[in-house]
């Protein structure tokens, strides 16, 4: 059997690195009856946006919801959406109740020499969610990434040969100044609200963002925010290295 399991996913991972189609199409060539499919196929993980960069996972479990085990094959980035009490199990070893992560949290996760089986277990306390982004880059790309000194309310909270990722918390009518995006990126929202975005050139655009969301952010692109609305706006934002 563990031999079997071993040809499993080592098959899956040669099809995940080395083809060149497309994300979605590698994700349809691995097995439906593996003992560990990909992430994508995970119960309560679901793919709502892939492209060359990034492919973008919203995890949402019910109280007691089981992913069963499941296969990472990417680095990944995640922000903690809503938050319960949950349990971990890596393969051949027990089920291991893990803290519970506050609101807002965010972190690097890299797979490392191997693809990672796990299984995740929400508790029976509440609903979770978190937006996990895998890093499709098979290596860095040599971007450039902004430093954003010049805008200290964002707080830089990641930072490796892969990655850099800043946090922005605006009270109602805080400002964030103007920032020059290096490389592309996306942005998470952790707290929502209206947010308004300047950028030279353009009229103002004014959106209702909500927590859980996603944007691209594309490189090269310059803008300044604003909170137009009453509530606290909380937002995770990356760019690609």
């Amino acid at each position: 059997m563990a031999t079997k399991v071993l040809k499993t996913f080592w098959a899956l991972w040669l099809v995940l690195v080395f083809s060149p189609t497309a994300f979605a199409q590698r994700i349809e060539r691995a097995s439906a009856d593996a003992h560990a499919p990909p992430v994508e196929r995970a119960s309560f993980h679901q793919l709502v946006f892939a492209n060359d960069d990034f492919a973008v996972l919203n995890n949402r479990y019910p109280p007691g919801g089981d992913s069963g085990f499941h296969t990472h094959y990417r680095d990944l980035f995640y922000v903690v959406s809503q938050s319960a009490p949950s349990s971990s199990q890596r393969l051949g070893r027990p089920l291991t109740a893990a803290p519970s992560a506050p609101i807002g949290a965010a972190g690097f996760s890299p797979v490392g020499g191997e693809p990672r089986v796990h299984r995740v277990v929400n508790g029976e306390e509440g609903p979770s969610q978190f937006i996990a982004i895998e890093l499709l880059r098979p290596r860095p790309a040599g971007d450039a990434v902004s430093s954003r000194e010049g805008a200290p309310q964002y707080v830089q909270i990641v930072d490796n040969e892969r990655m850099r990722a800043w946090r922005l918390i605006l009270e109602r009518g805080q400002s964030a100044p103007a920032i020059s995006q290096g490389g592309d990126g996306l942005r998470v929202i952790v707290r929502g609200g209206l947010l308004t975005t300047t950028t030279p050139g353009s009229p103002d655009q004014t959106l209702l963002v909500q927590a859980g969301e996603f944007a691209l952010q594309s490189g090269g692109t310059t803008r300044a925010l604003h909170n137009s609305g009453s509530d606290t706006i909380e937002l995770v934002e990356i760019e690609l290295k």
